[in-house]
């Protein structure tokens, strides 16, 4: 094996999550080994462990980036601009990260789950974050008279499943999904609701 060139400590590290999601979302968590990820990285094996005790650490690392990608794409709602665009645009910029990162999604609804009770609770929290920031949205909705009166936990998860199941979904089945119009789908539900008023579908 070529010797790696020197870089420095962050680089070096960033350069062995990169390589660690390349393998976990091709080979999965329980079938991937810290060789294929020294492999991937074109490092020593010595310089893998000077940076993660396991192959648990790594993928630790590796989903949080994932979750971090996903947080950083939502932008807070500026209340003296209208809202109902800004809301388009985190849909969008949240679907776009989404689908960008490919089966590295398939990592952070699947892999994360089936670990250990660890990965379970990093997951958690990382949905715990994200219904949150719906929530925070919600109220604020409310207080700006856009969002009816309702249980804003209970619609923060199902928002969010509104737009983590599609993505899924199309992992699983290998669907492409078009971001714009993914995200015009989730806006018009959340818009105009699904069912037609009565007098509509007489």
């Amino acid at each position: 094996m070529a010797r790696a060139r020197p870089i420095d400590p962050d680089s070096r590290r960033a350069q062995l999550v990169s390589a660690a999601r390349q393998v976990f979302a091709t080979k999965g968590y329980h079938a991937a080994g810290v060789a294929d990820i020294i492999d991937g990285a074109g490092v020593a094996r010595g310089t893998f462990y000077n940076y993660f005790e396991s192959k648990r650490a790594i993928f630790q690392a590796v989903l949080n980036e994932l979750m971090e990608g996903v947080v950083d794409a939502v932008a807070p709602i500026d209340v003296t601009r209208p809202v109902a665009p800004q809301v388009r645009d985190n849909l969008h910029g949240v679907v776009s990260m989404l689908l960008e990162m490919g089966d590295g999604a398939r990592i952070l609804f699947t892999d994360a789950a089936g670990i250990d009770a660890e990965g379970m609770e990093t997951l958690g929290e990382f949905y715990g974050a994200a219904t949150g920031r719906i929530e925070r949205a919600l109220r604020t909705g409310q207080d700006l008279g856009l969002v009816r009166e309702c249980d804003v936990g209970l619609m923060a998860s199902c928002l969010l499943g509104l737009l983590k199941e599609p993505v899924y979904q199309g992992l699983l089945r290998r669907r492409v999904f078009d971001a714009d119009g993914l995200v015009d789908t989730i806006f018009s539900l959340v818009g105009g609701g699904l069912m037609r008023p009565p007098d509509a579908a007489a």
